[in-house]
């Protein structure tokens, strides 16, 4: 799947950093052990932008090397993880929950299968439960700003 028509907007949890992007192609679920560990969650998804056409609109991420051939960027000041690169790539990968409207690309396929958890699949089977009336978050809201806090 290839997004055309949108801009895609977003950024990290205390909104240091922001960034656009015009196409988003392959959304993936990535159940690897690597992006386990580095979101602290037992699943990612993804999506590639081509990099020329990923905008930084507020700051620059931070970088990890997460292994010989990967870059990790995220925000040095909340930590949120926002991006995967392949050093040899030309596109890199926004990490799709930090986009302000994760909800409009929904992942196409699943990689990393191996370290899926096996509980992953009967998640739809668990109590649920809103939190969209919390007021006390300090967390940048979805949409561009001017400034931030």
């Amino acid at each position: 799947m290839t997004t055309h028509g949108h801009t895609f907007s977003g950024g990290c949890q205390c909104g240091a950093i922001r960034y656009q992007a015009e196409v988003l192609n392959n959304p993936e679920i990535c159940h690897c052990r690597m992006c386990q560990k580095a979101h602290g969650a037992p699943a990612v998804t993804w999506a590639s932008v081509p990099e020329a056409e990923l905008h930084w609109t507020r700051g620059q991420p931070a970088h990890f090397e997460s292994s010989a051939n990967a870059i990790r960027g995220f925000c040095a000041g909340c930590g949120t993880p926002l991006t995967f690169k392949h050093r040899y790539a030309n596109t890199i990968d926004i990490a799709l929950a930090t986009l302000d409207h994760p909800e409009r690309i929904a992942p196409e396929y699943q990689g990393g299968v191996e370290s899926r958890m096996p509980w992953f699949g009967n998640i739809h089977l668990l109590r649920e439960e809103r939190m969209d009336e919390r007021t006390d978050s300090h967390q940048h809201p979805d949409r561009e700003t001017d400034h931030w806090p």
